[in-house]
């Protein structure tokens, strides 16, 4: 009797104190467009494909069975530096498969997967072709900050660990929480021009681009206490591209730079040398900032969008120095959310004007 109950203690110590819940099987899960998804059984065997895949990938490996069930990933997330990352947090990374955007649909379904993970954008070239073919697929956003914890436990449930999602989400909207409420302590009535600018330079001729105003980074501006002044301009669903005339026009007191695929860092420094720039009340008064990246830059509508909001409240706020303090302890405990040690988190080189 005592063993009985000595084995049945320790059972419940390991459900208490485990990060993988047990999940309820048969499931449904609701995707971003409203898909109802049934799942019979957990899925073993899971495919990220199509454009942009690496901010799924980045948001699946918060969890613990990642590195098992995930058999293929998406090349997009080579664009973007990812590789010493992922190698981090997966210890199949260089033996795993990979797919990229022409990758057929005869090639994703000879992979066997019991469900494909794709972005939202995706669904009218993948989903009449893989339901044809009886192969399950979920849609995800991630672009609305907002909604980003309920696809995080839509997630959890395809990966069978809802506990795990429900910390994870928890995890995102304390944080947001924290820093709304340091931003209405402050009471600030005034709130800061900003711009937020896309600086590429492909094919050698550099241009400037805004987000269109449903997209993150006009989010995470506002939410972090300023005034997006591209937000009307921002129209349609893609970088809409604009001359230094309407950038002088707008008059911002702040600008965030971003060069993605490129040196944020170089970029800024060419816009400081830049006689037009010069001229610019921002680069005057010092407030001209390169967004912080390590692996992917922090204002995209991947993991790191959270790291993104508490730096640019704190650059635009430096009369409340606790952000700055806040910003030091998310990146430890955001970072430790992916299984890593105190070590391995201070060797990620952050790039840009972090502080």
């Amino acid at each position: 009797m005592n063993r009985l109950k000595l084995l049945i203690l320790s059972l419940l110590v390991f459900i208490a104190t485990s990060n993988v819940a047990f999940a309820d099987f048969p499931c449904e899960v609701v995707d971003c467009h409203g898909r109802k998804i049934v799942l019979e059984n957990a899925p073993e065997r899971i495919v990220i494909a199509g454009r942009a895949g690496f901010m799924i990938t980045n948001a699946a490996f918060f969890f613990k069975t990642a590195p098992d069930k995930l058999i293929s990933y998406s090349k997009s997330l080579k664009l973007v530096n990812n590789d010493r990352f992922y190698q981090m947090v997966d210890p199949g990374f260089a033996t795993r498969i990979f797919n990229d955007f022409e990758t057929g649909i005869e090639e994703l379904a000879a992979m066997k997967p019991d469900i494909i993970l794709l972005r939202d954008f995706e669904r009218q070239k993948y989903e009449r072709s893989l339901d044809q073919l009886g192969i399950r697929c979920a849609f995800f956003s991630l672009e609305d900050p907002t909604k980003y914890p309920a696809e995080i436990e839509t997630l959890s449930s395809i990966f069978a660990e809802p506990a795990r999602g429900v910390e994870i989400a928890g995890f995102y909207r304390a944080w947001q929480q924290k820093i709304v409420d340091r931003l209405k302590a402050a009471g600030k009535k005034e709130l800061p021009r900003v711009l937020h600018l896309y600086h590429s330079s492909k094919g050698g001729a550099v241009s400037f681009n805004v987000a269109p105003a449903h997209w993150a980074q006009t989010w995470l501006v506002e939410q972090a206490g300023g005034i997006a002044v591209w937000k009307e301009a921002g129209i349609g669903n893609g970088w809409q591209q604009i001359g230094f005339d309407q950038i002088a026009a707008w008059q911002p007191e702040f600008v965030t730079l971003v060069a993605y695929g490129g040196d944020v860092s170089k970029a800024k420094q060419q816009l400081l040398e830049d006689p037009l720039w010069a001229e610019m009340t921002a680069v005057k008064q010092h407030k001209l900032f390169a967004f912080p990246e390590d692996f992917v830059s922090w204002d995209q509508p991947d993991s790191r969008w959270i790291l993104g909001l508490c730096w640019l409240a704190a650059i635009l706020h430096p009369e409340i120095p606790e952000l700055k303090n806040d910003m030091h302890e998310l990146h430890r405990s955001f970072f430790a959310l992916y299984g890593l040690n105190v070590e391995q988190i201070k060797d990620i080189a952050v790039r840009g004007d972090y502080f």
